[in-house]
């Protein structure tokens, strides 16, 4: 795979069946949890979860992710960070941790997430959607509306 973006850690994670994950910011607690009991049983798969890790829930399946020292990709909307938190560290360090920035932006907008979200998408064999349903309308819609279309897989959580 062609790579042209400012990274660190593992470019090795890129040659592993990726899964995508993103989720809205605000989301049920039943779409959280099965969210979360999805991350779990990823742990025990060999591909390797690509996302933005921005919204809450997203960050809390990345913290999930590192705790169970399962092999990340990190999507940022903007540059590279000059420092990690020191379980990031130890991930890239351990080589189950590739870091990339999808725009030289000194923050992440609305722009640069929505070009980051499709970059991730389109660098990922599958797709897992946790969207707020409850009447907000989500900027994660037109990119699932995109992907369930394809011939890709794509589970989306909803509310029970």
């Amino acid at each position: 795979m062609d790579f042209r973006y400012d990274y660190t850690g593992n470019l090795a994670l890129l040659d592993r069946p990726t899964v995508a994950f993103f989720a809205s910011r605000i989301v049920s607690p039943s779409v959280e949890e099965q969210a979360l009991r999805w991350a779990e049983e990823c742990c025990a798969t060999g591909s390797v979860v690509i996302s933005g890790f921005q919204s809450p829930l997203e960050k809390a399946v990345f913290r999930l992710l590192l705790e169970a020292r399962h092999p990340v990709i990190w999507a940022l909307g903007r540059t590279l960070y000059r420092r990690y938190a020191p379980e990031v560290e130890e991930s890239l360090a351990e080589q189950r941790l590739l870091v990339f920035a999808v725009r030289n932006a000194r923050r992440t907008g609305w722009q640069t997430a929505q070009t980051r979200n499709f970059v991730i998408a389109s660098m990922s064999d599958e797709s897992v959607y946790a969207i707020n349903e409850e009447g907000r309308i989500s900027s994660l819609d037109t990119l699932y509306g995109l992907e369930a279309a394809s011939a890709k897989p794509v589970r989306l959580f909803q509310s029970c």
